[in-house]
């Protein structure tokens, strides 16, 4: 996804709280990808994503005028599609669990015998095993290329704990892929 530069994303702004013809699909086209494909990331159902894409959009609208320009428009957005999927799983699992998949971006593989299918399961496996702030911050760090201070503003962590927690979840990754290297051995 390629986010607006800072002008750009300004002029975008003062138009949706205009309510100007275009500027709703504008946002929807420069945006759409990546709620999709955040949605994507945490609820499996095609047609539930689809339900939570519009709720998504239909609550940027409605709340546009709310947005403050101190922070980027895509971290803002990005904190709408979180939680409205976080609150969907609580509704539906009535906890806190995030269904994560497919993904293998940035890991080596554990050993040559194992193919792509087999590694985003075991990583998946692992990922979802880790507390739920853990798996936020993973998320939001590798797979999306957020900040730690965007991570912050995204889940309202102090960006000390955001360090931590992305600290402590690559180390237990990393602990894990190790004790199942050695069990293949």
């Amino acid at each position: 996804m390629s986010y607006k530069n800072k002008t750009e994303s300004d002029d975008l702004v003062r138009r949706l709280k205009r309510k100007e013809e275009g500027a709703f699909e504008e946002l929807i086209e420069d945006y759409g990808g990546v709620i999709y494909k955040v949605l994507h990331t945490y609820i499996k159902d095609k047609n539930t994503v689809d339900d939570l894409f519009q709720d998504v959009f239909i609550k940027i609208f409605k709340n546009v005028h709310t947005f403050r320009e101190e922070s980027k428009l895509s971290v803002w957005i990005y904190q709408i599609a979180l939680n409205t999927t976080k609150n969907h799983l609580r509704k539906k699992y009535n906890k806190d669990i995030y269904e994560l998949q497919e993904y293998t971006a940035s890991v080596d593989p554990v050993d040559e015998d194992l193919d792509n299918k087999d590694l985003r399961a075991l990583l998946e496996t692992y990922i979802s095993g880790l507390p739920e702030n853990w798996q936020t911050v993973i998320n939001l760090y590798y797979f999306h290329s957020y900040s730690y201070n965007e991570i912050a503003d995204i889940t309202g962590f102090p960006v000390g704990t955001v360090k931590t927690y992305l600290y402590r979840a690559k180390d237990k990754l990393c602990s894990l892929m190790e004790k199942h290297r050695k069990e293949l051995s």
